[in-house]
C-alpha cells in the first residue's frame, strides 16, 4: 500500500470540488482531488450561474471561456405555458416573447448597478471540463475512477484509503484537511454522523429525460428556456440544452403508488415525449434518465474537526431560483482562502470554524427562498417570499463570525432589499475604476490577499499595511480610490460607495467580503491595523 501526504484531499470532483482544488491551487495549496466516476458529468444538471458566481469564475480568468460556452442560451426569453408543443399559438409566444425582452433588460440593468458580471447558462456537462482544464494546468492532482474507502482523523490530520476503480490498487493518503465535496448520497457526512435539519423531499419525485429532437416546425432558436407542458398525462417542464435539438423534460413519478425510476424505459420516456410534444411520429433519441428529488436538507455542522462539508454533501434545496450549484460553489470559495492561511501558518486553526458560521447562515437563507419560491410556482397565486429581494438573496447575505469586525453602530440586516454599502460581513460593493490604463472593477483587485481600499492620500496607511505585513506574514494589497491615485474612479464616487469619509478605509478578505471599516482616519492606523488583522486571524475565540 503505497502512502502519500497532502496538504488537502478533495473528494468529489463535481462543481463544489473542482471550484476548491482551483482556489486552493491559486492561494498555493497542493491538494488532492478523488472523483469516483471515469469522467466528468455527461447529463445536463445545474445550468444556471447566479451572477456572483461568475464573480468568483472572474476571479479566476474564467469568465470569458464560460461566456463562450454559454452562448448558446444566451438569448432564451423565459418561460411559457402550453397544453403541448404542437398547439403552441404564435401570437401567444409573441406576447410572452415581448413581455420577456422587458423583464431580461429590466434584470440585467439591475445586475449591471451591482457586479462586473452577468449571469450566465451553462450546463454542469459543459462547466467541468473547463474548470478540469484549467485544474490540470496548475497545482495539485486529480484521479478519476477513484473512490474513497474509509478515512480516520486524528489532532494533526486524516489518514484515509482510496482505491483505483479500474485496478483495484488501493492507497493510503494523508492529509491535513479533508473536504467532502462527495454529493447528496456521499458516505462522509453520514460517517461523521452529522444529523441534518429540513423537510425532506417537498417538490416530489421526477424523471429526467436527456433527449435530441428536431422541434423547429414548432419552435424557434432563442425562444423559451423553459415550455411547461399542461397536458395533466405528461405535465412537466421542457428545457433547452443547447438552443437548437437538445432538451431535457421533468416527469414526476409517485414512489407511494408504487412507481420507480426503474419504471421508466427509453421506452416509456419515447412514449411520454410524444405525447408532451403531440406529435406520434418524432425521431427521439434519448441520451440518460437521471432520476431526482426536490428536496430540503441541511447538515446542522459543515464541520467536523478537520473534514469540512461543501455543496450537496452539506446541503440541499429545491432547484428553483437554480441556487444548488451556486451555494456549493460559494461554499468553496469561503473555505479555500481559510485553509490556505492556516497550512501556511498565517492564522490560527480556530479561524476555519468560521466556515460553518458563515456558510451554514447563507445556505439557511438560500434554501429558504428557494423552497418558498417552490412552494409559490406549486401553489399558483400564492406568494410565500417573506419580502426577500432575489437579488440580496444571490449576493446580499451578511456574515456574522469572528472573521468579521462588527462596527458599533451595527443594525439588523435586511433582506427585502439589496444593502452593499461597505458594511462589514458582506460582499465588498462593486464600483469601477481606471487602474494601470486599464477600466477594472473593485472586485478585480481582489481574490489572492487581503486589500485594504483608502482615499488618496494614502502613506500612512500603506506604511502600515507593509508593517503589519512583515510582522504577521499575510499579504496586504493597498490601493488609493480618487480622482487621483492608484485607482481612479469612472463615475461614483468611493466614498459614497463605501460610505467612508475621504480618511476612511475598508479592509476586504481574499473571498470578496468586507472584513472592517473605519470611515473616519485613525490616529494611529499601524495599531489599529494590527489588532484588526491579528483578530481575523489569530485572536478566535
Amino acid at each position: 500500500m503505497i502512502h502519500k501526504h497532502v496538504p488537502v484531499l478533495i473528494v468529489g470532483g463535481g462543481l463544489s470540488g473542482l471550484t476548491s482544488a482551483l482556489f486552493l491551487a491559486r492561494h498555493n495549496v497542493d491538494y488532492l482531488l478523488i472523483e469516483k466516476h471515469t469522467g466528468t458529468a455527461i447529463h445536463p444538471k445545474a445550468g444556471g450561474i447566479t451572477f456572483r458566481t461568475m464573480e468568483i469564475f472572474r476571479q479566476l480568468g474564467l469568465e470569458a471561456a464560460i461566456r463562450t460556452a454559454s452562448e448558446p442560451l444566451d438569448n432564451i426569453r423565459g418561460r411559457i405555458a402550453v397544453e403541448t408543443i404542437k398547439s403552441i399559438d404564435p401570437e401567444k409566444v409573441e406576447t410572452a416573447e415581448n413581455s420577456q425582452k422587458a423583464l431580461e433588460k429590466e434584470r440585467i440593468e439591475n445586475f449591471e448597478k451591482v457586479s462586473p458580471s452577468k449571469p450566465a447558462s451553462c450546463y454542469q456537462m459543459e462547466l467541468e471540463p473547463i474548470l478540469l482544464q484549467t485544474a490540470k494546468e496548475g497545482k495539485g492532482h486529480i484521479r478519476y475512477n477513484t473512490e474513497l474507502i474509509e478515512y480516520q482523523q486524528d489532532d494533526l490530520g486524516v489518514t484515509a484509503t482510496i482505491i483505483n476503480r479500474e485496478t483495484g490498487t488501493k492507497e493510503r493518503i494523508r492529509s491535513d484537511y479533508l473536504v467532502a465535496a462527495d454529493g447528496a448520497k456521499g458516505t462522509i457526512r453520514q460517517y461523521t454522523k452529522i444529523p441534518t435539519t429540513g423537510r425532506g423531499v417537498i417538490g416530489g419525485h421526477y424523471i429526467n429525460i436527456y433527449f435530441q429532437a428536431d422541434l423547429s416546425r414548432f419552435l424557434k432558436p432563442s425562444q423559451f428556456g423553459w415550455i411547461q407542458i399542461l397536458n395533466p398525462k405528461v405535465f412537466g417542464p421542457l428545457i433547452t440544452v443547447n438552443n437548437r435539438d437538445e432538451w431535457i423534460y421533468h416527469v414526476a413519478y409517485n414512489p407511494s403508488n408504487g412507481e420507480s425510476p426503474e419504471d421508466f424505459s427509453e421506452e416509456r420516456c419515447c412514449e411520454i415525449l410524444k405525447k408532451a410534444i403531440g406529435v406520434s411520429n418524432l425521431d427521439i433519441v434519448i441520451f440518460s434518465i437521471l432520476p431526482w428529488a426536490a428536496a430540503e436538507k441541511t447538515a446542522t455542522r459543515f464541520q467536523d474537526n478537520r473534514v469540512f462539508l461543501i455543496g450537496d454533501a452539506a446541503h440541499l434545496m429545491p432547484p428553483t431560483g437554480g441556487f444548488g450549484s451556486n451555494t456549493g460553489i460559494q461554499d468553496a470559495h469561503n473555505l479555500a482562502w481559510k485553509l490556505a492561511a492556516v497550512i501556511h501558518k498565517q492564522a490560527h486553526p480556530r479561524l476555519l470554524q468560521t466556515y460553518h458560521d458563515e456558510r451554514h447562515y447563507a445556505v439557511e437563507l438560500t434554501t429558504k427562498y428557494a423552497s418558498n419560491l417552490l412552494f409559490s410556482v406549486m401553489e399558483k397565486g400564492v406568494s410565500t417570499l417573506n419580502s426577500m429581494d432575489p437579488t440580496a438573496v444571490t449576493v446580499g447575505y451578511k456574515y456574522n463570525s469572528t472573521a468579521i469586525i462588527k462596527e458599533n453602530s451595527d443594525t439588523p440586516h435586511r433582506m427585502d432589499q439589496l444593502e452593499l454599502n461597505g458594511r462589514p460581513g458582506t460582499r465588498a460593493p462593486h464600483m469601477w475604476l481606471k487602474y494601470q490604463g486599464k477600466r477594472i472593477s473593485t472586485l478585480d483587485l481582489i481574490g489572492e490577499n487581503f486589500i485594504l481600499f483608502t482615499g488618496k492620500d494614502n502613506s500612512l496607511w500603506r506604511t502600515a499595511a507593509r508593517n503589519v505585513s512583515s510582522q504577521l506574514g499575510v499579504s496586504i494589497n493597498v490601493y488609493s480610490i480618487g480622482l487621483q491615485g492608484d485607482c481612479v474612479e469612472c463615475e461614483d464616487r468611493w466614498e459614497a460607495v463605501y460610505d467612508v469619509t475621504s480618511q476612511g478605509a475598508v479592509l476586504i478578505r481574499p473571498d470578496g467580503f468586507v472584513a472592517w471599516r473605519t470611515k473616519e482616519g485613525e490616529s494611529n492606523p499601524h495599531l489599529i491595523l494590527k489588532q484588526v488583522m491579528t483578530s481575523i486571524l489569530w485572536e478566535i475565540n
